[in-house]
Order: C-alpha cells, then sequence, then structure tokens
C-alpha cells in the first residue's frame, strides 16, 4: 500500500486465522493468510489519501529496510531475502545477533511462567508462536548443529515467598499441558519440548530435597519446556546473513530516522563512524529492541501505550561439559531467577535481584556497552552465583569446574508497562499488548519474547509483501 497517513493497529485473537480487512474505495475486503496469530486492521488516518490495492499499486523503489540485528531483524531479513526482496539490514553493534538476543537464556517458553494472566491468553501466545522455531531454524542451522542447540529441560521451582499459589500454579500447568496436547497432537523431532519428559510432573518430596533447599522451595516441578544455546546459534545465523546475497548486512550503524517520500517509500538517515548517509528504501521495518520507541518517535509515532525498558544480566560459566547434577531451572513466580545446563557445557544463571541493573521509559536512546561498562561484573557473578547455590545447592560447585573466563553480559528488555515483576499486577506477567504498529510503509514490530521472533518473522514478512508487492 502506498499511502502515506495509513495506520496498523495489531490485535491478537484467539484461535483465528490472520485476516488482513482494508478499507479500499470505501469497501472493506479481506483474505487469510494461514498464519494462525494475528488480524490486522488497515485504517485510513484522518487527512490521508485514499488507499490503494495492497501490493500491486506501490511504486516505491529500493530495498526492505530493518532497524537491528537480533532474533527478529536477523529472521525477517532471512525469510524476504528468500522471498527474493533486497534487504538493507542495520546494526548498532559491530555483530549481528548481540546484546539481549545474544545474552538471554534462549528458553522456547510453552507458556508455563505465565500463571499470573488468568486469561491464559498469554501462554496460549506463547505455545502456537513458538512452535515452531526449530522447524524455521532448520533452513540456516545444519541438521547435526540443530539437533544439540537444546539445553537440558526446565524444572518450575515454586519459592516459598511465590506470588501465585500451588493450587494456581497447578492448575495453570494443567491447561498448558492440554494446548500442548493439542498443538502438539502430531509430534516431530524439531518440536520444541523434551520428549523424554511428560509435559508436567510434581516432584515427589523425596526428590525436591535431592535438588532443592525445602526451607525455600515450597514445590518443583518437572517440564518438558526446553532452551537453546543462543550463542550457537548465532554463530548459523550471522553465517547466513553474510552469505546471503540479497542481504546487505551495515553494522556499527545509528538509525536516526525515516524519512517518507512521494511515491511511498522512505529516506533512512543513520550514521556511522560520525559520519551520517542516506539510503532511499521502499519500506522500513523497525525491529530494533530497547531503541524500537525513540526511533518510532524520531520519525513521529507515539504510543499510546506507557513501557518499561530493563537492563538485565546474566552471568555465563563454561564448564567443559554439561554438569550431571544441574537441572535448568526457573524459580517462580516473582522476582527470583533462572538456570540453563547447555549441551555443550556453558551454564547460564541469572538471579533478578541483582541482575536486573537499571529501567527506563523508551523516550532516549540506551547506549548498552555505557551501560555495561558500570556494573561491577565481579559482584554481580558473586551475588547471582551465593543466592541461586542456596535454592539450588548444585549451583555452589559449578565453579570447582568452570574456566576462570567468566563472561557478564546483557541487555535491555522491552515490555510495556509501568511497574517491574515485583508488583503482582503487572502488566509484565502478561504479553496481550504486541504485535504491529506504523504508518504506511513503516511497520514498529514488538516481537515480545525471544521464542516469537521466528513467527514474528513470517508475519512481518507476509505484511512488507503485501505492501510492496512480491519481487518480479
Amino acid at each position: 500500500m502506498a499511502g502515506v497517513g495509513y495506520t496498523f493497529k495489531e490485535v491478537w485473537r484467539r484461535g483465528r486465522k490472520d485476516i488482513y480487512s482494508g478499507a479500499v474505495a470505501g469497501k472493506a475486503t479481506g483474505c487469510q493468510v494461514g498464519r494462525p496469530f494475528f488480524t490486522m486492521s488497515i485504517q485510513q488516518a484522518p487527512g490521508g489519501a485514499r488507499p490503494m490495492d495492497i501490493g500491486i499499486r506501490n511504486t516505491a523503489k529500493g530495498p526492505i529496510a530493518i532497524f537491528g540485528a537480533g532474533i527478529l531483524g536477523t529472521c525477517t531479513a532471512l525469510e524476504l531475502a528468500e522471498r527474493g526482496h533486497h534487504v538493507a539490514l542495520f546494526e548498532r553493534n559491530a555483530e549481528p545477533f548481540s546484546e539481549a538476543s545474544l545474552f538471554n537464556e534462549g528458553k522456547l517458553h510453552m507458556g508455563f511462567v505465565y500463571a499470573a494472566d488468568p486469561t491464559f491468553r498469554t501462554a496460549e501466545r506463547m505455545i502456537r508462536g513458538g512452535a515452531h522455531f526449530l522447524n524455521f531454524m532448520r533452513r540456516w542451522v545444519p541438521g547435526a548443529a540443530l539437533h544439540v542447540l537444546p539445553a537440558r529441560s526446565f524444572d518450575y521451582v515454586v519459592h516459598r515467598d511465590t506470588m501465585v499459589t500451588i493450587p494456581q500454579i497447578e492448575a495453570h500447568f494443567t491447561r498448558v499441558a492440554k494446548t500442548l496436547g493439542e498443538v502438539f497432537a502430531q509430534r516431530s523431532p524439531l518440536d520444541p519440548l523434551d520428549a523424554s519428559r511428560p509435559f508436567w510432573r510434581r516432584l515427589t518430596g523425596q526428590e525436591l530435597s535431592s535438588r532443592y533447599d525445602p526451607a525455600l522451595v515450597a514445590a518443583a516441578y518437572e517440564t518438558s519446556e526446553i532452551a537453546v544455546d543462543v550463542w550457537e546459534l548465532a554463530k548459523h545465523l550471522r553465517a547466513a546473513l553474510r552469505s546471503h546475497p540479497r542481504i546487505e548486512l551495515i553494522t556499527n550503524a545509528r538509525v536516526i530516522t525515516a524519512r517518507n517520500r512521494a511515491d511511498g517509500g522512505h529516506e533512512v538517515v543513520y550514521e556511522t563512524q560520525g559520519r551520517e548517509s542516506v539510503m532511499s528504501v521502499a519500506a522500513v521495518v523497525n525491529a530494533s529492541w530497547t531503541n524500537r520507541p525513540a526511533i518510532d518517535g524520531r520519525y513521529g509515532l507515539t504510543s499510546r501505550n506507557a513501557c518499561l525498558i530493563r537492563r538485565k544480566l546474566g552471568v555465563n560459566l563454561q564448564c567443559g561439559r554439561q554438569p550431571a547434577d544441574l537441572p535448568s531451572l526457573t524459580i517462580v513466580l516473582g522476582p527470583f531467577g533462572d538456570v540453563v545446563a547447555y549441551h555443550g557445557g556453558r551454564v547460564y544463571l541469572s538471579w533478578y535481584p541483582v541482575c536486573m541493573v537499571g529501567t527506563g521509559n523508551g523516550a532516549e536512546e540506551t547506549d548498552w556497552n555505557a551501560e555495561l561498562a558500570k556494573v561491577d561484573k565481579e559482584a554481580i557473578r558473586r551475588q547471582t552465583i551465593d543466592a541461586l547455590a542456596r535454592i539450588c545447592p548444585a549451583v555452589g560447585k559449578l565453579e570447582a569446574t568452570a574456566s576462570p573466563e567468566v563472561v557478564v553480559n546483557g541487555g535491555s528488555i522491552f515490555a510495556l508497562g509501568k511497574t517491574d515483576i515485583d508488583d503482582p499486577a503487572s502488566q509484565l506477567h502478561e504479553r496481550l499488548d504486541m504485535g504491529f504498529g506504523g504508518r504506511g510503509n513503516y511497520l514498529s514490530v514488538d516481537t515480545a519474547k525471544f521464542s516469537l521472533g521466528p513467527a514474528m518473522a513470517l508475519q512481518t514478512a507476509d505484511r512488507i509483501t503485501a505492501l510492496v508487492g512480491a519481487p518480479a
């Protein structure tokens, strides 16, 4: 659609197929496209010109610009390039797949952690959105490498200070298991689940005390939920980006803004090494994470919803091989933490009260490297290990076998809401208002979670193709 002055409003509709609805010459039109997560309405903004037919009258020339080479930007660039589009991928770091996309636990969320959302809509979204994560990645990751990406499956550990009761958690897990059974009725080796485990099972008292401290842990559950080794995944996705003939990767580039062109395209204004440059593009996808609101704001888009930018760290130990007695675990429900034991021997640790090192409201840009320079990494390492070892004693044994090199790093996490997860009423306990915004050929995309990246990339590629048309 070439229409400058059109707004996109994206909302989730439970259990429905994706339907585009457009007000074209005052007449509603729609088409199903088989992406089972969103409904998009295309509405004429006040003073806007008459809409044009989607994907056939756009005259904008140039590549598709994507801001940010994290999980969403990377997957969207690869998907569009495979469809024949030329892509210019802008990344402010020296390497794609940096910051939050690289230094997170890599969990493929299957809804277990969202027990504080009584609607269950967040859990269902995570399950259906993350269902094809590994299937998407098999195009870019060799088979042998793909099958060793999964980490040890998660235990869910209920802290005695939990904000949600054990009966509520178990009722939520029962609903999760029912949905998982429906979505994964035909099991596949690329399902994002540990097939050797039931969807969930409560540990006996003896099992719990052999893994955790009963003085701090009220209950614990084995689940089939897994994480992937994001460091290994990043190697393959970076190689795919650099080798693709239709992707231009522009690193060390700070995007300043986009300017509308009369033909419906844009000019991207960006800065590299202190020098400002301009590129003409057919459409824009703002897939950045931390600085997406600031870039949108400079373009002229404002959000009616408050957002919270959380700056969060993780501690990474390299143990040579996967520790035999260390479970992957998530402590619920509140400001607690995670442990992930990866196949190759790396262990990820995060204790929220220590590793959450700052917040912002999205109005100003965040320089992650500047934020990281303020951190006492040794104190973060020590306090994180000590706190988690009190809950899971096996954590306290890690440093005896780990290499001296410890990586403390992370990134900023975008979410809608005003208060942090220590507030039972916080909007961060759900992911309901997310998806797509923008105007004309400019899309702004909120991924919500790492594990939704591939599903959101497919959605984004569908929308861009609808806007600019399929490549000739």
